[in-house]
């Protein structure tokens, strides 16, 4: 049985990424990771060593950890890989297979059709609402500036473009967020977008 250090785990993360790997991503594995921990377990000051099942976790809540971890990132992590893991070894695990996953990942088409699908699947995943419409509101919908942030880093792993936050956070209607970034993938980075009328 692990034990915890006192050492909180900051969101950044306190050990080093792999040479070949992208800090961010490092950063953005563990920050996940690390939320998703206590949203399932209601935990809070974790560690590098905090232990899943001694934080109150059991086989089931360890299963949705998973396919929340496959769901976001796009790789089938095994649970018995998991379960004999810690929260620092946790994070290494699948940091390691998003680093070798994403190479081999083929980009979808950039069709309208595609990053409309895409969107509002995203949305569904972090907001936890129904299917949204065209004009549904990102921010009306519980969206924020740190959701608005996560949804920008998986259009960008998806589609291989980088989206300014700013321009998204203009355009918190799921219609112009799907023709932004279909102008992005076909003509490069356009003008910031005036924010739209919202209806009454």
């Amino acid at each position: 049985m692990t034990r915890d250090r006192s050492a909180v785990i900051a969101v950044t993360g306190t050990s080093a990424p792999s040479p070949d790997a992208p800090a961010d991503e490092a950063a953005e594995v563990r920050e996940f990771v690390t939320q998703a921990w206590c949203r399932l377990l209601g935990a809070t000051h974790l560690t590098e060593h905090s232990d899943f099942f001694v934080r109150g976790g059991d086989s089931l809540l360890m299963t949705r950890l998973v396919r929340w971890i496959s769901r976001e990132f796009g790789v089938s992590v095994p649970v018995h890989e998991m379960s004999r893991r810690n929260l620092g070894d946790q994070v290494a695990l699948v940091h390691a297979m998003v680093s070798t996953a994403r190479p081999q990942r083929a980009r979808p088409a950039a069709g309208v059709r595609e990053v409309r699908t895409f969107l509002t699947q995203s949305w569904r995943d972090l907001l936890g609402c129904p299917t949204p419409g065209e004009r549904s509101d990102f921010f009306a919908l519980g969206g924020d500036s740190l959701l608005m942030t996560r949804l920008v880093q998986r259009i960008g792993r998806e589609f291989g473009v980088p989206v300014p936050v700013h321009d998204l956070l203009a355009a918190p209607a799921l219609g112009d967020q799907v023709r932004l970034v279909v102008r992005l993938l076909t003509s490069g980075p356009c003008p910031t977008l005036d924010a739209p009328e919202r209806a009454a």
